[in-house]
């Protein structure tokens, strides 16, 4: 059987719940009395197999309707499952929240044109003015709230709609919405008139009309119940208007106030008053709000609730005041008439911690000029204000009178307070005394003159502490007792050589050399424990006096024990004593060199004397192998810079920047090794040193052209061609290519340069692996106007000697 619309989808839906539910219910749900049944908690799922199994039984409608009655099937089930149904048949789910629409959701789905508040561009504001951030604060809202309870005093009108919910011996659920002539229609009870009553009259009036449905209502004990509330709220339009930044009409909720309205145009603009914003009603004024009362006091009640139709004039400001200065709240406030010194000082929030409290600076503008006032405290309450006036509140001064401070060697240095007739000796006393190592034979005081320029005078810190003198202290006196230490060098011993740690050590009465070597961590390996010097200035009593001496030298001999007994370890040393640890003279550290490329044995080697040369580490490698190329080999050596040797390179290029240094830390040196290898210990059969690095490299076969030519490249070694033809390869010379300047890096490190005789030109010899560089010709800076103005009046002048000598 196929689902129809209307009464008959109804009469299914009756005989769904009152037959079929409890049958079906028996698997799958608990409850079998389709009166216990939550139509609400049923899934979709259930809903089409309940829709099923009528389609199956094959019913008549009236058979159907009078079945589920008997069940006991409540009005509202049939209701909730119609829509169930409904829902269903267009393809969408039926099932719904359990929970009801709240009231915001209901006024916004049914008044989708509610109005947005209006965006205002701050910069353009003077953001100076007392309340404009009241209503232009991104974290301060003004929206209408419809989740807070309606008041009882909200006054009923068209839009608004009831909820009514009876429970108890009889249930039932009515929405009765109030019409355009203010009534709702109450089934079976019929027109009942509840416009322009308060929530709290109208739902009296509901309840005495629903208790003739439901007479128990009524009773001293009753059964059933009944609760009225609000679900829909009605729409009101309310014209804003005056200085405002956009004045205009705007839909809010019948719970709206006037700071709502207000929020949603951006408020009063920048000559808009917020003290005297006008409520009218029906052409009559019934309200006068001022901002400031709320904002100030918190007073709730200049907000005033709005109705249909009601305006809101925002006028001009009549008086505004600047404050600036020490106040909490610096800026712009609207003054009211009567309004004093005291009122805006209230608005303020008071005057800062840094505040001066005793009078305020006040500008005011006549009608040609500014003057000026004082305001001292006690007229804080009769100077009245005028439009155009600024109150400035000063700060208090940073002089401090009554306060001494003491600085230096005492143990609690910093600021006391200062009392008439305090002596010197009592502020050492309340600064805990002087540390041990304070200077006794002289400290000072600074103090103001009359003018306040500071001047000192000296005390003796022994006879101040004894008693024996007594200075007696003004306020702002600064005293200072310096440290012996701070007055004199540093005391301190150098050691350096073959120590591990050497360097400068703080000096101490009665240290010997054997602790200063114990304190730069012990002697090397290397040291020569018979020859330590030790170098002392001259006294000073020697130093005055012309002689050649400058130093005093003594020379030790101690043992690396550094037993008590040994006599150079307790030699005692003086103040700025310098130390030379020397080195054994044969000692040497270990020391290898390397050898790669085409040998036998490629590596490393250790060097057993300081004489062992090329041809030795060549034979120790085993020798060359078959396709080694000699004539390529390079030694590189590793460099050994000082900071001084780096210090004068960095000047170097400091003072000509044409000059470069290579970044490499090692020196490639060019050697002979078929000459060196054919006669061992000859000339070019160097000595190696630490680290050096021996490379063979393979037989080479090419010639690489780089720089100026056409076609840089390389190219197979011919025997027998010269430079020019190995450039000729390689597409000639470039049109800027410096011919007579060309040179030859060979594989082993040496290069050689072009040769010119005359007019002719002789190119280097060309190898295996070699490489023909062609430099380019410098850049010729051209002659402008200015040169040639030099070079003319260059010529002229000497064109007049030569007059003059003829």
């Amino acid at each position: 059987m196929a689902f129809g619309i209307g009464m008959k989808r109804l009469i299914l839906l009756v005989f769904l719940i009152g037959v079929l539910l409890p049958v079906y219910s028996q698997n799958n749900f608990k409850a079998t009395d389709p009166q216990s049944v939550k139509v609400d908690q049923l899934s979709d799922d259930q809903i089409r197999k309940l829709m099923d199994q009528i389609e199956k039984n094959n019913l008549s409608e009236v058979q159907a309707v009078n079945l589920a009655r008997a069940k006991g099937m409540t009005q509202i089930q049939i209701d909730q499952l119609k829509s169930r149904m409904e829902a269903l048949k267009s393809g969408k789910s039926s099932q719904k929240s359990n929970v009801r629409k709240d009231s915001t959701s209901m006024w916004q789905d049914k008044h989708n044109f509610n109005s947005e508040r209006v965006k205002i561009d701050s910069s353009k504001v003077d953001n100076r003015i007392f309340g404009f951030q009241f209503f232009n604060n991104e974290n301060l809202t003004f929206e209408p709230n419809l989740t807070i309870p309606v008041s009882s005093s909200y006054v009923i009108g068209s839009g608004d709609e009831f909820q009514v919910d009876v429970w108890g011996l009889s249930e039932q659920s009515y929405q009765l919405a109030v019409d355009r002539q203010g009534n709702v229609v109450i089934p079976q009870v019929g027109v009942v008139s509840v416009g322009n009553l308060t929530l709290e009259e109208a739902q009296r009036r509901l309840i005495f009309n629903f208790s003739k449905i439901y007479s128990d209502l009524s009773s001293p004990s009753p059964s059933t119940f009944v609760n009225i509330s609000l679900s829909q709220l009605k729409a009101i339009k309310v014209h804003v208007i005056g200085e405002v930044f956009v004045p205009g009409s705007y839909t809010l909720p019948g719970t709206a106030s006037a700071f709502n309205a207000l929020y949603l145009c951006g408020g009063p603009n920048k000559n808009g008053s917020f003290r005297d914003i006008q409520i009218l009603r029906d052409g009559k004024k019934i309200a006068s709000l001022d901002v400031y009362d709320f904002l100030i006091n918190g007073n709730s009640s200049v907000n005033v609730a709005l109705r249909d139709n009601d305006v809101i004039l925002v006028p001009p400001y009549l008086k505004r005041v600047k404050a600036g200065g020490e106040f909490k709240r610096p800026g712009l406030f609207e003054s009211k008439e009567g309004e004093t010194v005291k009122d805006v000082l209230n608005y303020t929030g008071g005057f800062t911690e840094n505040a001066y409290t005793s009078r305020i600076e006040l500008y005011r503008n006549t009608s040609v000029k500014k003057e000026f006032k004082n305001v001292f405290e006690a007229d804080f309450n009769h100077m009245f204000l005028v439009n155009g006036d600024s109150l400035f509140a000063g700060k208090i001064s940073d002089r401090i009178d009554n306060m001494v401070s003491i600085d230096g060697a005492v143990f609690r240095p910093g600021a006391y307070e200062y009392e008439e007739g305090m002596s010197l000796k009592s502020l050492i006393d309340m600064a805990d005394g002087v540390t041990e190592n304070a200077f006794m034979n002289r400290g000072f005081v600074t103090r103001l003159k009359p003018d306040y320029t500071p001047y000192n005078f000296s005390f003796d810190v022994k006879r101040v502490l004894t008693g024996d003198e007594t200075i007696l202290l003004k306020g702002n006196d600064k005293i200072f007792i310096a440290f012996i230490d701070s007055i004199r060098e540093t005391q301190t011993v150098f050691i350096g050589g073959e120590v591990l740690d050497a360097g400068h050590y703080r000096y101490s009465e009665g240290m010997t050399l054997g602790d200063l070597v114990i304190m730069s961590g012990g002697l090397k390996e290397s040291a020569s424990e018979s020859s330590i010097e030790v170098m002392r200035r001259l006294p000073y009593h020697e130093a005055d006096k012309s002689t050649t001496a400058t130093a005093q030298l003594f020379q030790f001999a101690i043992s690396r024990d550094l037993k008590m007994d040994n006599q150079g370890a307790s030699f005692v040393l003086g103040v700025f004593d310098e130390v030379f640890v020397r080195s054994m003279p044969g000692f040497k550290g270990s020391s290898s060199a390397a050898i790669y490329g085409h040998v036998m044995y490629g590596g490393d080697y250790g060097l057993s004397s300081w004489n062992e040369r090329i041809s030795d580490l060549v034979k120790r490698a085993g020798g060359l192998t078959s396709n080694s190329y000699p004539e390529g080999a390079r030694l590189i050596r590793k460099q050994v810079m000082n900071k001084e040797d780096l210090a004068r390179r960095e000047d170097l290029m400091l003072k000509d920047s044409t000059i470069r240094f290579s970044s490499y830390d090692f020196d490639v040196i060019s050697i002979d090794l078929p000459k060196i290898l054919a006669n061992p210990g000859c000339k070019e059969d160097i000595y190696l040193k630490d680290k050096d690095l021996l490379r063979i490299p393979s037989i080479m076969q090419t010639v690489k052209i780089s720089g100026e030519v056409l076609n840089p490249s390389a190219t197979v070694y011919t025997k027998g061609w010269t430079t020019k033809k190995y450039v000729n390869r390689s597409g000639g010379f470039a049109v800027n290519a410096k011919q007579g300047k060309t040179y030859v890096l060979y594989p082993n490190g040496s290069s050689s340069a072009t040769k010119g005789y005359l007019f002719f030109k002789k190119y280097p010899k060309i190898t295996p692996g070699a490489e023909i560089v062609v430099p380019k010709k410098p850049e010729r800076e051209r002659i402008g106007p200015q040169g040639w103005v030099g070079i003319g009046s260059s010529l002229a002048s000497i064109a007049l000697v030569i007059a003059t000598i003829w």
